[in-house]
């Protein structure tokens, strides 16, 4: 059962200007409008986002999953971030068809990105290598990796698969881990009792006809799947992980289920978004960004490419530009504001002074709270944008001024640390 919403932040809520889908009389091409009926007029959908934390520029970053984990490094690198799932170590490895060699951390399922993190993380965990087949003339197949990796001798692909859980291991450093869920349709290996990171290449199919059975997996075993990679997370990875859980919008380029694959795609999709929003409102440090959202109510002909599968990078560049906004603290885009001039406070007789400056998204309302040498915060100000004067600065001690927002205005949006020069 979901936690109850008390009237008061039913009231709180509802005043989001974001909340309302139509009201009568409304323009419905006013490009600044709030209303969805609005907003989904744009070529581009801009949907409210309140991120639950935000990236600071020392952290260190991991991204797995399908292809929005590797968009969300590339953005991130630009900014000069430090991402550990992104390496040229992987250079060695020979790919088909030119594909993106960085593509090999690609995980499309939560079963895969649960098993990838068990080996790599729980000492107790080995990779299973008889799920490695021969598939003739000496080669061998992992069907933990991508399929795009060309096959090679036992030893090879024994390597290969070690650098994967040599890199995969690095997410224990890291602050942030973003996840992305691709697929609900799995393949299940019956001898290794494994499932797979994708369908199994025909060359597989041909030398062991029985040994591979699909699935359609369920919300049960997929939120089960991420819930089990909370607990990895938890118990091996950084002591303050913030999780980011999106869904990709990239559909099913087939089905094996016997339906229609539009209808198909529909259910694999509503399933991890269903999961997603489970696992979210479960754990304070898992967040959800709609980046499937974004993509599905945008325009049509400004989204997809001719394969209607594929997504233009103008999207893809508005998606990355939406989460570095609102996630990134300091981005020259984000909406949130917050200022300290001066800072450092000069130094002088008696207690010196600064202005504290801040806004927050349109009119959302905000607050401001000030905490000296990381006691508990004290409430400073108050209002969607403001100014306020702080006369209190003493040398030797550290103030640290957040800004907070969201529905119940418990979510940190900026942060900023004052300090006053010593005589």
């Amino acid at each position: 059962m979901s936690n109850p919403i008390t009237t008061a932040e039913v009231d709180r809520n509802f005043s989001n200007p974001c909340s309302r889908w139509h009201q009568k009389g409304a323009l419905p091409y006013q490009t600044d409008g709030k209303l969805a009926s609005q907003r989904l007029r744009q070529p581009l959908f801009t949907p409210a986002i309140r991120p639950g934390f935000q990236l600071q520029r020392e952290d260190k970053l991991f991204a797995i999953g399908s292809c929005f984990a590797r968009g969300i490094e590339s953005a991130l690198i630009e900014q000069k971030m430090e991402v550990l799932s992104r390496t040229t170590e992987f250079d060695s490895f020979p790919a088909a068809n030119n594909e993106m060699r960085l593509g090999f951390t690609n995980k499309y399922n939560t079963f895969s990105i649960y098993n990838e993190l068990h080996w790599a993380l729980d000492p107790a965990a080995e990779f299973p290598r008889h799920s490695l087949v021969e598939v003739g003339n000496g080669l061998f197949y992992d069907p933990h990796t991508n399929p795009a990796l060309q096959l090679s001798s036992l030893e090879e692909t024994i390597r290969r698969h070690q650098l994967i859980e040599t890199v995969t291991r690095r997410i224990a450093q890291c602050r942030v881990v973003i996840i992305t869920l691709g697929l609900a349709e799995v393949w299940r290996d019956k001898i290794a009792d494994i499932f797979l990171n994708h369908t199994p290449i025909p060359e597989a199919l041909r030398s062991h006809p029985d040994r591979y059975e699909f699935h359609v997996t369920n919300f049960a075993q997929n939120l089960s799947n991420l819930e089990r990679i909370h607990t990895l997370l938890s118990q091996f990875g950084h002591p303050d992980v913030q999780v980011v859980v999106t869904v990709s919008p990239v559909p099913l380029m087939a089905t094996f289920s016997g339906e229609d694959v539009v209808i198909a795609n529909t259910y694999s999709k509503s399933v991890l978004r269903t999961v997603a929003q489970e696992w979210a409102a479960a754990h304070k440090n898992v967040h959800y960004f709609p980046s499937y959202e974004i993509v599905q109510n945008s325009d049509r002909l400004a989204t997809w490419e001719e394969d209607l599968r594929h997504v233009k990078g103008e999207v893809a560049s508005h998606i990355m530009r939406l989460f570095l906004r609102h996630y990134l603290a300091g981005s020259p885009d984000t909406p949130y504001k917050l200022s300290a001039s001066p800072n450092p406070v000069p130094a002088g007789v008696g207690r010196g002074k600064t202005t504290i400056s801040w806004s927050s998204d349109g009119d959302a309302a905000a607050v401001v709270y000030v905490s000296k040498d990381g006691a508990e915060p004290a409430l400073f100000a108050n209002g969607s944008h403001g100014s306020e004067e702080a006369r209190w600065i003493e040398s030797g001690a550290t103030y640290e001024f957040t800004l907070h927002g969201g529905p119940n205005l418990n979510t940190r949006l900026a942060r900023i640390s004052v300090a006053r020069l010593k005589q």
